[in-house]
């Protein structure tokens, strides 16, 4: 005969799994990166899907950070590690696309001074997104802490861009003064879950 107690420490892995992942438009996302040699442990400030030309959801949008918050500019000043996390949701779309739709956003949260020194960095980050990205297709921008900005496409490493400022307007572009949209916005926030759903332009 089981007894309840052995089928309950059966079930504990399951449980365990359930609480540390999130899932969204029908993927499962982990609440928390692990702490490696190169960071510390991130936990999932929020997420949302993107939805673009009002009709298409274009990729789910997730942000890692070490100590997560709901106030943007203390997020965005904050100088651990964090992460920012372009899950695609489309069957095909251009990873230059993707990263050309960042750097147009970019210039709305910078003045023309942030802009003027963040140009070559910009340019470059741009290089590195252009790719074809499939439905499933992940790529993350990572900042690490004194060192820089470090752009991953489908598992592979694409390089550093270094400077704190880039990943700040990075994050700018989800949760600046001009964000993507505001319901995209409270969504990585943490603020509204029906971001997860609608995000429209």
């Amino acid at each position: 005969m089981i007894r309840p107690a052995l089928i309950a420490l059966a079930l504990l892995p399951l449980a365990f799994s359930a609480a540390n992942a999130r899932t969204i438009a029908g993927y499962t996302f982990p609440e928390v990166l692990p702490q490696t040699a190169e960071h510390n442990e991130a936990r999932l400030n929020g997420a949302a899907v993107r939805t673009m030309y009002y009709l298409v959801d274009a990729y789910v949008g997730l942000m890692y950070v070490e100590q997560p918050g709901h106030d943007a500019e203390a997020l965005i000043q904050d100088d651990g590690y964090k992460r920012v996390v372009y899950h695609i949701l489309v069957d095909r779309v251009s990873g230059r696309r993707i990263a050309t739709a960042m750097y147009d956003s970019m210039q709305l949260n910078l003045s023309e001074a942030e802009a003027a020194a963040l140009n070559d960095r910009l340019q470059t980050l741009v290089k590195m997104f252009d790719s074809k990205m499939e439905k499933g297709d992940v790529g993350y921008v990572e900042y690490l802490p004194g060192i820089g900005s470090r752009v991953v496409i489908r598992g592979e490493e694409k390089g550093i861009i270094p400077g704190k400022d880039l990943f700040d307007a990075l994050m700018r572009i989800w949760i600046g003064e001009h964000p993507v949209t505001q319901a995209f916005k409270e969504g990585v926030l943490g603020l509204d879950d029906n971001a997860l759903k609608v995000s429209a332009e």
